[in-house]
């Protein structure tokens, strides 16, 4: 994407931003390290990604460090890792939202099988995405359960 926008005359500045003036055109943005004494630009559009943070689960074994499984076998993100770590494997999505959902069925691209484990006996996502999820052959709905710790080697291994 960023090639492609680069072809068309994008240009990339990667910086902690103040403010931004929308009283004139072009705009202008403050930047820089001291928001003291900013530096100006100016740009006739701005696109502001802020990022998320993901969500992580309070479970033994989620972690990082050596007695935790993050990035080699626990993820927060279908979309960014599902690909290489779903690849052919039974994977399983903790919760029973939206976002939990929408998980679950684009990991159905890549794995075997899905797990949902929803600590309710109920989805609050909505009900065309509920819809979705409970139709779809590749997942398995786990109701009424809870992740206690997650366990393993030098991936990930085995949920409790």
């Amino acid at each position: 994407m960023t090639a492609q926008a680069t072809e068309a005359g994008a240009t990339f500045e990667y910086e902690e931003v103040h403010g931004i003036d929308t009283s004139t055109r072009p705009l202008r943005v403050a930047h820089g390290w001291d928001p003291e004494a900013p530096e100006w630009m100016t740009a006739d559009t701005v696109i502001i990604a802020t990022g998320a943070a993901a969500k992580r689960l309070d479970i033994p074994g989620t972690g990082d460090g050596p007695n935790g499984f993050w990035q080699r076998g626990v993820s927060a993100c279908a979309v960014c890792d599902g690909a290489i770590m779903a690849k052919d494997t039974q994977s399983f999505v903790i919760g029973g939202g939206d976002a939990a959902c929408e998980e679950a069925l684009y990991l159905t691209k890549f794995a075997s099988e899905v797990h949902l484990v929803v600590r309710r006996d109920a989805l609050r996502a909505s009900v065309v995405m509920a819809n979705r999820v409970k139709e779809h052959p590749k997942i398995q709905i786990h109701w009424n359960s809870n992740v206690k710790e997650v366990t393993g080697g030098d991936r990930m291994e085995k949920l409790i």
